[in-house]
């Protein structure tokens, strides 16, 4: 492996992380949303309808803080309500139609931009790009994973302050 070479695939994993949350943060003032409403509705988005519970585990929140989440998201008309189709018993939130047809033209014209780019490369080059971001997406999953679960324990090994973010 070249000197470097994952050092320079990391820096730009780092500013395409910065540059969507910059994305995100700007989408959610447009969108009338706070940054934990905006990261709901991303999972809301990603995974479809879930059940309050586990949209409160991917945001890490307590059940009365995404009790009070979902109530402000539906109040405000952003998500809906519908019980679980097998266990009558449970609820499932998903986004509203309004916004999501909202959020399709906010986000349209870098999605679109992201298909182009995407078309530049040969279908080989797609499927390296691909394995890649697949790869790491399950990296930083099971990371913020341990992260949350391991509160305050140092991992072994880590790289100082101007590796990670250099």
């Amino acid at each position: 492996m070249t000197p470097g070479a994952g050092e320079t695939i990391r820096q730009l994993l780092n500013r395409r992380d910065l540059a969507s949350a910059r994305h995100r943060a700007a989408m959610s003032r447009r969108l009338g949303l706070s940054e934990s409403e905006m990261l709901a509705v991303a999972h809301l988005a990603q995974h479809g309808r879930l059940s309050p519970s586990a949209l409160g585990q991917l945001l890490d929140l307590s059940s009365g803080g995404i009790t009070a989440l979902v109530q402000r998201l539906e109040g405000a008309g952003h998500l809906v309500r519908r019980r679980h189709p097998t266990d009558r018993r449970s609820v499932l939130v998903e986004l509203s139609d309004e916004l999501v047809a909202r959020a399709e033209r906010e986000f349209g014209p870098l999605v679109d931009d992201l298909e182009r780019a995407s078309l530049e490369l040969s279908e080989e080059e797609r499927q390296v790009v691909r394995r890649f971001l697949d790869r790491a997406v399950a990296l930083s999953e099971d990371h913020a994973h341990r992260a949350l679960s391991e509160p305050g324990r140092e991992p072994a090994g880590a790289a100082p302050a101007p590796g990670l973010w250099g």
